[in-house]
This record gives structure tokens, C-alpha cells and sequence, in this order.
């Protein structure tokens, strides 16, 4: 099976132009601009003195605190090593034997699903609709053997965020039939939004959380999965030991106490955002109506796509995600993260040249 591309090859980059990553801006991948919290980034250094030692082999510390967090019981919460590590445990656990999967969306949905015998059907989601959908449309599609539907809300790569009520009223038509698994990795840049909440009530419904992009902790790989408890319970006792290290727990258990921290990037971020959306219709871009900390662009009608844009910027040293190989999109999609606005007005005047 081919990997799947992804945004953030940052590193990659660097030894192949032969620059130092720091001269790299990187728009590919939806990073809190911020950086590292200060108190995330202490809670990192101090944990290093304890590195001889095993990490918790489950993570118990912050599942405890994740149920602290969001007011649930910690039945229903497992850790995990991003939530990537929890969407290829899913299928492995579950065994779903045949799932809808609303696209374009992040590629490793269907990877899983396949790699775990489960049939794949892609519900298209449309430009003309924001790529947002109907959800009444949508259970009149499902085959009588579907018993996952999986989704992004926001969504990636789009950004566009379905109403709560909508999603629970899936989860709600379809719960003697299938699960419903709301991938909410960017959902911390519009938290009052979140399905968390509902989930005592809907026992089919399944919420995905990542740490990683809103706290900027890529490279330490922490989320979690909330659920029913005797779904959860099965997902940790198939977890194979020891997946978060030392520090990512850590930096995991500080992120949720970083209450300043996400203060200031929820009032930043929609005002960078903006800067950025209006920036690129200024050149004709189309820019869809995205919540989170990136927006998806449709390119101008004439001049280069996609695939040409990504390639001219990376000379200079400037990435952004080409769309292209999404399920659904083409070469005229593009998507770019919100950066800093001095770096985010860099990237315009690149764009600018080029078009």
C-alpha cells in the first residue's frame, strides 16, 4: 500500500534544498503559530531527570486529567500517541465491516480501514456546499451493512464546520446500526462547538481529539479518543504498552492547563485568519469559510495550480499543501496554514509574483 502524503515534511525539505530548517516557512502543515506553550515547554524539561525510567505503560495520569478536563468519567477516555495512533486502532479492534467516509478527509482513514479488511465507500462532499452536508441526505445513502461513518469537524482539509445539532442527528439516525466517528483534531479553535459534551447520550458516538496542532507539540505526538466506556475499554486493552513517552505525557498534561495560552490563540488566530482570507481573494483565489487555523483556496481560473505554486514556493523556501491528491479535489486546491502575520503577508506577496 502507497504511504500518504502529507504536509510538515519540514525536515525533509531542508537537507534537500540544503538550508536550515528555521529558514523554512512552513504553511503545509496546520501548526499553532504561537509555538510551544512556555509552561508545556517547562513541564517538557523538567520530566527529562525521569527519562531512565519507563513511561506509564497506559497513560493513566492523563486520562485522569483528561476526565478532569472535560467533566466525563475517565471510562471513557483513552490516550494515545497522536490520534493516528488511535484511528489505525480502531479498525484493528472494532472491526468494521464496511464505513462511510465523507471526502476529501485526511488520508489515513481509508489506509486503516483497509488495512483492517474493511470495505470503503466515499460520500463526496461539494465545493458549491462548502463541502458541508445534509444530514438527513446522507442516512438515506447508507448501505445496510455500513456500521461506521467516519468525519472531520472541522473538517480537513476544507476547514468548514458542521453544526453540533447535525452531527448528533446522524449519531441519533443511526444508532441500531453504526457507529459515528467525529474526528474533532482542530476542534480546540472553536471549542464551544465540540461534540464532548453530548457524549454521555449518544452511545454510538466516538470523539477523536489531537494535542498536537492547537498546543504545537508535532513532534511529541499525543491525543486521545472519548466514547462509551465499553468501546473504550476495548480500544486500551488492545493498546499495545508504553506508545506515549515521558515527555509526551508531560507536554500532554500541560497542554490542558494552559489556560492563558488558549485564551490568547482564540483571540488571535480568527483575526490572522481573516488577514489571510482576504489576502488571497484579493488574488482571486477562492477561500472556503474555514474555522480552524488553515484554509483550503480553489486557484484563480487562469495562471498555475496547484502542483506548480507548491513547487515555485518551495524554492523559496515556502510550503503549502497541494490539494491534488485528496479524494474529491484536483490540481486548482491548495491549502495553507495560519501563520504569524508577517509571515502570512510573505507568503502573499510570493503568491502574488507568481500569479
Amino acid at each position: 500500500m502507497q504511504p500518504i502524503e502529507h504536509g510538515g515534511n519540514i525536515l525533509q525539505t531542508a537537507r534537500e534544498l540544503g538550508v536550515a530548517p528555521e529558514t523554512i516557512l512552513d504553511f503545509s502543515a496546520s501548526i499553532n503559530p504561537l509555538g510551544v506553550p512556555e509552561t508545556v515547554m517547562a513541564a517538557v524539561h523538567a520530566c527529562l531527570a525521569h527519562i531512565q525510567h519507563y513511561p506509564e505503560i497506559a497513560g493513566a495520569s492523563l486520562t485522569h486529567q483528561l476526565a478532569t478536563h472535560h467533566g466525563l468519567p475517565a471510562t471513557q477516555f483513552v490516550p494515545g500517541n497522536g490520534s493516528t495512533e488511535l484511528i489505525y486502532l480502531l479498525p484493528r479492534v472494532l472491526r468494521p465491516r464496511r464505513a462511510l467516509l465523507l471526502a476529501p478527509c485526511f488520508g489515513e482513514y481509508a489506509r486503516s480501514l483497509t488495512q483492517s479488511g474493511c470495505a470503503v465507500d466515499p460520500y463526496p462532499l461539494r465545493a458549491e456546499e462548502d463541502f458541508l452536508f445534509d444530514p438527513l441526505r446522507l442516512l438515506h445513502q447508507i448501505r445496510p451493512d455500513t456500521d461506521l461513518v467516519v468525519l472531520a469537524n472541522p473538517g480537513n482539509p476544507a476547514g468548514t464546520r458542521m453544526p453540533a445539532e447535525a452531527l448528533l442527528e446522524l449519531a441519533d439516525g443511526l444508532r441500531e446500526q453504526a457507529l459515528v466517528l467525529v474526528d474533532e483534531a482542530f476542534m480546540d479553535f472553536c471549542p464551544e462547538h465540540s461534540l464532548l459534551p453530548h457524549l454521555l447520550a449518544h452511545a454510538n458516538l466516538l470523539v477523536l481529539r489531537s494535542l498536537t496542532k492547537f498546543y504545537a507539540i508535532a513532534g511529541l505526538r499525543a491525543g486521545y479518543l472519548a466514547g462509551p466506556a465499553p468501546i473504550v475499554a476495548r480500544l486500551a486493552e488492545a493498546r499495545e504498552p508504553w506508545t506515549l513517552s515521558t515527555p509526551g505525557l508531560a507536554a500532554a498534561r500541560a497542554c490542558l492547563d494552559a489556560e492563558a495560552y488558549r485564551r490568547r490563540t482564540l483571540e488571535l488566530i480568527p483575526q490572522w485568519r481573516d488577514q489571510l482570507r482576504r489576502g488571497l481573494q484579493e488574488l482571486r483565489f477562492r477561500v472556503f469559510p474555514g474555522q480552524a487555523n488553515y484554509l483550503l483556496a480553489h486557484c484563480p481560473p487562469q495562471g498555475p495550480q496547484a502542483p506548480q505554486l507548491a513547487a515555485a514556493l518551495r524554492e523559496q523556501g515556502l510550503l503549502i499543501r497541494d490539494c491534488s491528491n485528496f479524494v474529491g479535489l484536483d490540481a486548482r486546491y491548495l491549502r495553507v496554514a495560519v501563520r504569524l502575520p508577517e509571515e502570512n503577508r510573505r507568503l502573499l506577496q510570493a503568491l502574488r509574483k507568481l500569479l
